[in-house]
């Protein structure tokens, strides 16, 4: 579970809630239908307009898995998994395909049952993987970069809100008490790019650069399995692997991996 994301949405849930609280005693004139249609459904229907519904889905989903599902890009951790398959390697090698069954890691395990395999030569299984990695980085991408697209979207459907709200304004000043209700439909009519800058600052704009940055770690994890099963197929000893792999690490994370005997 990523722990740090939904504490900062709590957060900006807060702050955005304390400052709508405290900013007027008459906190009702934040709740407008209209606002919410032409901000919420228009964004809705762009969104529909721009992406199948099954990508839309995809990528809700894929917020939900992120989020909330077990997924761990630590470095120093699979850095860990392949210095341990690389002593049992030098000093048993009959039990690596029972330790490599065990591998928490999907695409190490993936590769180095490749590796055992013994079906690729290492030029072939180092192309194998390279491709999976870019495929799984260009997937990951565009499910971050649909986040970004619709980030687009809430403050011009807000804009178009107040637009809206302005007309009808500027339409009833012939009336006689219209100095009255001035100020309340002004302030109505700008609620709806309220909603716009709410939605596009605290929901998809940090969904979709918190994505971008997951997809950056896994991508990096992913090259640091390729590397390690390129010198568990040499046979390397694990001393060597692990300062190899260790180069991805700035100086403090290497203190995290475990020392080679």
């Amino acid at each position: 579970m990523n722990f740090s994301t939904i504490f900062g949405f709590i957060v900006a849930v807060i702050v955005f809630l304390t400052a709508l609280f405290t900013a007027t005693t008459a906190r009702e004139i934040f709740l407008d239908p209209h606002g919410i249609l032409i901000v919420f459904g228009g964004t809705a229907a762009a969104a529909m307009l721009c992406f199948p519904l099954a990508t839309i889905f995809t990528s809700f989903k894929v917020i939900v898995s992120k989020f909330f599902g077990k997924f761990d890009h630590r470095r120093e951790k699979v850095i860990n998994e392949i210095v341990e398959l690389a002593k049992i390697q030098d000093e048993n090698p009959a039990q690596l395909r029972d330790r490599v069954n065990s591998v928490q890691n999907e695409f190490l395990k993936e590769g180095m049952l490749l590796m055992l395999d013994g079906a690729l030569s290492g030029e072939q299984l180092e192309s194998v993987l390279q491709k999976r990695a870019l495929v799984t980085f260009k997937r990951h991408t565009k499910e971050a970069s649909t986040f970004k697209v619709l980030a687009k979207f809430p403050p011009a459907f807000g804009l178009m809100g107040t637009t809206i709200g302005m007309i009808a304004l500027l339409q009833s000043l012939g009336s006689a008490d219209a100095y009255k209700k001035l100020g309340p439909a002004m302030a109505i009519g700008l609620v709806a790019t309220l909603y716009g800058i709410a939605l596009a600052n605290f929901v998809f704009i940090p969904v979709g650069e918190n994505l971008s940055k997951l997809n950056e770690d896994d991508h990096q994890m992913r090259e640091i399995v390729i590397d390690g099963i390129a010198l568990l197929r040499e046979k390397q000893h694990a001393l060597l692997v692990e300062e190899y792999l260790k180069s991805y690490l700035s100086p403090a994370e290497r203190s995290a991996v475990k020392r080679a005997a």
